[in-house]
């Protein structure tokens, strides 16, 4: 039996609590140091797990111990002779992949908010007991985990075995009366389980999920690095995201991003809802080789008690960002048309972003603590997306290796020899590592393209990276608020007055979301927070913009009406055309062969080293 056990139970989920209790048979005979997390590895942002703990103490022997909070996050227990017995209750009800949620339908939770680290034994082997809820309603629960099992019931309740404390916090748990749909990759048993899901088109879902991650396993190359993998999909009415693990992923969907029975036919996804989520299941796979395993070297090992800065987010979510469609497309999930429009709406929306000429790349990554993730209505005029704008860099990074090396070698390449490297050593990557290899496998210096894409502002060469890829990039202006690129216009298509801000609905009028730099909007003086009532004297709703600008395209302003703090203002929109940042992705040719869009089937564990 191990030295640290935990129990987790939920006897008062109607108030969204968990019980936590932690027993450690051999504490510090000094007094045992205690700590909660503070972030998440993938989420980079502190958020502050502790200040969900509504009551922790703490005995031994059946007497209470003292417990000294040392700061937000860590606590000392006085020295016992034996067994620290250390009781938490934390408050769950945050729907989100990366903390915790608890109601009398389920439970959630991720590691780093429920279980203490036990300071100088992080290290050691852990065992945790799931107990069965005992309350009217609760019997149809059953638990899912890539957590090791050692001694569980057919409903999963029971012991669970984690080699340490960092392999505890990266199994997260789902509890509830879920759909669990199995299915086999290269001969490694993968589940989806899907927590309150409408009727959906099970056997679909499950022949493409299979086929994506197929694709990962075979480019990274057999075998794959867990024994099991489980995708544990939340179905809400509104949200959506994901957060990797070693062996699972928790994602955030709507019921409307499953396939409907009859919707979908043939080998290609029509539905955009349903490729957004296949696109998001390919993103947090991929993720189990970059960035669960290749991952900064300032990572190694994850410090979650304060930030930890890299310079490499571009690399392990912009790649992971390129790689998570292209997979789509490869495994044939999604064709080539379906593709090409997601690439324009990726650089079409980098190109929208004033903030893309004021941040780098990898001063996005570095300040994601408390710009990415802390985003406000100034975001899109003061940061880059490392997401966005880092799948835009491996796609050009990716055309400057095929074309020095006669294509020979990719960003595939690239990323094999790394991996290849991992299982090798092991060793988190240096800040520069990548440059360096891509240099490598070029066979000569790549500094003049990696210090405009990554340390400048400067534009990316991507028309002359998509021809060397067999594509072609062409601009257009934006037909009206909805239009997110990557489609050409229709030939009757209408092009409204650029606004130049964001809009939500608001009682009586629109609410100023986001106004973008130098667009109309700025320039008449409207900000962030401000509610327009009329525009030309007629009444707005939000969903209106286009069309009360397109009746005044005539003119060279128009009057807007507009409350700020209580006070209504009057204001001069400037009326002009929108700007050419609307980007359409073709094939050059589309009878001839295009490399870069096909899977490479040959062996992914024979790439250069």
């Amino acid at each position: 039996m191990s030295n640290i056990r935990y129990s987790v139970a939920f006897p008062s989920a109607e108030a969204h609590l968990i019980d936590v209790t932690l027993r450690l048979a051999s504490p510090d005979p000094d007094g045992q140091r205690l700590s909660l997390a503070n972030w998440i590895p993938g989420s980079y942002m502190i958020r502050d797990f502790s200040r969900n703990v509504v009551r922790i103490a703490a005995r031994s022997g059946g007497e209470d111990v003292p417990l000294e909070k040392l700061d937000k996050s860590t606590w000392r227990a006085a020295s016992v002779a034996g067994e620290l017995v250390v009781e938490m209750q934390v408050y769950a009800w945050e729907l989100s992949v990366r903390a915790a949620h608890v109601d009398r339908t389920h439970a959630f939770f991720n590691g780093t908010s429920v279980f203490l680290c036990p300071d100088g034994q992080a290290d050691a082997p852990v065992e945790v007991i799931v107990e069965r809820p005992t309350r009217a309603g609760a019997e149809t629960w059953r638990v899912a985990t890539a957590m090791d099992p050692a001694d569980i019931d057919d409903a999963g309740f029971g012991r669970y075995v984690a080699a340490d404390h960092d392999e505890l916090i990266d199994h997260p748990f789902e509890l509830g009366a879920f759909t669990r749909l199995a299915f086999d990759v290269a001969g490694v048993p993968h589940e989806i389980v899907l927590s309150d899901a409408a009727p959906f088109d099970e056997a679909r879902l499950v022949r493409d999920l299979a086929r994506v991650c197929e694709h990962h396993v075979r480019f990274f190359g057999a075998p794959a690095p867990m024994p099991r993998y489980v995708f544990l999909t939340m179905l809400v009415g509104t949200g959506y995201g994901g957060l990797e693990h070693r062996a699972s992923t928790a994602l955030l969907a709507t019921r409307e991003h499953l396939p409907v029975h009859g919707a979908e036919s043939g080998d290609a996804v029509r539905d955009d809802r349903y490729a957004e989520f296949l696109g998001l299941c390919s993103h947090e796979y991929f993720h189990t080789w970059n960035v669960k395993r290749i991952k900064p070297a300032r990572f190694v090992p994850y410090a979650l008690g304060a930030e930890s800065y890299t310079r490499l987010l571009w690399f392990f979510e912009g790649v992971t960002s390129y790689y998570d469609d292209l997979a789509l497309v490869r495994a044939g999930v999604i064709d080539e048309a379906r593709y090409l429009e997601l690439l324009g709406r990726t650089i079409t929306r980098v190109r929208r972003g004033p903030g893309r000429l004021r941040q780098t790349v990898t001063e996005s990554s570095f300040d994601a603590w408390h710009k990415f993730y802390k985003q406000d209505e100034n975001a899109p005029n003061a940061i880059v997306s490392y997401y966005a704008k880092g799948a835009l860099v491996a796609l050009c990074l990716d055309a400057h290796l095929r074309e020095a090396t006669g294509g020979r070698a990719s960003l595939d390449t690239l990323m094999q020899v790394l991996w290849a490297r991992w299982l090798v050593d092991g060793a988190g990557l240096a800040e520069d590592e990548p440059e360096r290899v891509a240099a490598e496998i070029a066979g000569k210096s790549l500094d003049d393209f990696f210090h405009r894409a990554l340390h400048t502002t400067d534009e990316l060469p991507l028309t002359s990276s998509l021809e060397t890829l067999g594509a072609r990039l062409d601009w257009r202006e934006r037909t009206g608020a909805k239009d997110a690129g990557g489609k050409a216009s229709a030939d009757d298509a209408t092009t409204p007055p650029w606004f130049g801000a964001t809009l939500a609905d608001a009682p009586n009028g629109a609410r100023v979301a986001q106004v973008l730099a130098g667009g109309p909007a700025e320039r008449a003086g409207l900000a962030p927070g401000d509610v327009i009532v009329a525009i030309g004297h007629l009444a707005l709703a939000a969903s209106d913009i286009d069309t009360v600008l397109t009746r005044h395209a005539a003119l060279e302003s128009v009057v807007v009406h507009h409350f700020r703090l209580g006070r209504l203002l009057e204001s001069r929109l400037p009326v002009e055309g929108p700007p050419l940042d609307t980007a359409v992705v073709t094939l050059a040719d589309a009878d001839a062969p295009v490399p870069w869009l096909e899977a490479d089937r040959s062996a992914a564990g024979g790439a250069p080293a």
